[in-house]
């Protein structure tokens, strides 16, 4: 199987994208490089300094704050639990990141008694190297569009780099726009028609799979046909969301012994390569079920967040996404015309957001000079932007 590696170096956000045989398999979004010490995501291996809130002898564990947004789950073993009293400062590696309303479970790595301020720790990496490193380690060519991130990555020992200096997105050149909004999606069109419904729980990711508009000669073969197309989709969808833990499938029923086992391996041949799938199962009742280990938080948990609404709530980007977004928009649009003049309206919720990170603003003038004005828009929603020229 062939990989390709896409870096994508913004003055906001570093974006990465994994090719595996020419199709997206993965995304990664980070801090961008020289913010990494800022950026205060508990993601997995990374080290901070936690504060301990409390101390719960009864579960012989310990809730640590991290930061002034998140917190963890520290499980107290004998040879470091003098250093874990209420109030001490302690340094922990995140096990697994927190996902919805569960905080990150942690790891002692060692008390600070002369500590007095929580954040990240080192080692912090170059925010490249991160994006190298979290999706994997063995590309046959990496493609990166910042000639420092490309000295970095080959300083670290890393090889195959190519430098992409075209006066365009990188993510553009690729296509990787569309991938990415089709990524946060609910429903995954298959060819031919079919469909697959992805619904993140906090238990777990529950998967249906709907006929749709696809057609056959009889009922047991449109079954067979659309099952066969979602299990040939089904793993790819979970690894560009990034999906772990407990996930649930309910295929259309294959009603054949034979035609039931014939499709029990043509799945377990598409999960080959999937790393650390576990008790991959049909129930009694049909549906199929397996684990993912839990290494980072889904696209889904990490760009967006619940918002109101009565019966059922939506979701939303959050605030700093719907930032990072239009300052993206921003820099595609000055990559694409180097000569006009381009205005980012923002709204209220971006525009205050934006007031407090006014080293992106130096950043963009640093690298593409006064040929852009961002000015709030009451006419836009809260995190809504507009870009014009």
């Amino acid at each position: 199987m062939s990989s390709h590696l896409i870096i994508e170096c913004g003055v906001a956000q570093t974006r990465a994208a994994l090719f595996q045989d020419d199709r997206v398999s993965q995304f990664w979004f980070g801090p961008a490089r020289g913010d990494e010490a800022v950026d205060i995501e508990p993601r997995e291996g990374r080290r901070f300094i936690g504060k301990i809130s409390r101390v719960d002898n009864s579960f012989n564990a310990a809730f640590v704050a991290l930061n002034d947004k998140h917190s963890g789950f520290l499980s107290i073993k004998p040879k470091f639990k003098e250093a874990c009293v209420e109030g001490a400062f302690i340094e922990i590696e995140v096990k697994t990141p927190p996902r919805q309303e569960k905080g990150a479970e942690l790891i002692f790595i060692d008390p600070c008694s002369d500590q007095k301020t929580m954040g990240r720790s080192e080692p912090i990496k170059d925010a490249a190297i991160e994006a190298f490193d979290a999706l994997g380690a063995d590309f046959d060519c990496v493609t990166i569009d910042d000639g420092d991130a490309v000295q970095a990555l080959i300083k670290a020992g890393l090889k195959n780099i190519d430098h992409f200096s075209k006066p365009t997105s990188l993510f553009e050149a690729y296509e990787l726009t569309q991938e990415f909004e089709r990524a946060l999606e609910r429903k995954v069109e298959l060819n031919n028609g079919g469909a697959i419904i992805i619904d993140e729980a906090q238990a777990l990711t529950a998967i249906d799979v709907d006929t749709g508009a696809m057609i056959a000669a009889s009922s047991a073969r449109l079954r067979e046909r659309v099952a066969y197309a979602a299990a040939d989709e089904l793993f790819r969808q979970i690894s560009i969301r990034n999906i772990s833990g407990h996930v649930v499938v309910d295929f259309p029923s294959i009603t054949s012994a034979t035609a039931r086992a014939k499709f029990s391996s043509h799945l377990s041949e598409r999960s080959k390569g999937v790393i650390g799938l576990k008790s991959p199962s049909f129930s009694r009742s049909g549906l199929y079920s397996f684990t993912l280990p839990r290494r980072g938080l889904s696209l889904l948990d990490q760009l967006t967040e619940f918002s109101g609404g009565e019966p059922v709530s939506g979701r939303v980007f959050t605030v700093e996404t719907a930032a990072k977004m239009a300052i993206w928009a921003l820099e595609s649009a000055l990559k694409d015309n180097t000569s006009n003049i381009v205005d980012l309206g923002v709204g209220a919720a971006i525009a205050k957001y934006l007031g407090e990170k006014p080293v992106w603003t130096s950043r963009l003038e640093a690298r593409y000079g006064a040929r852009f004005e961002i000015s709030e828009n009451p006419a836009l929603k809260e995190r809504a932007f507009d870009c014009s020229q």
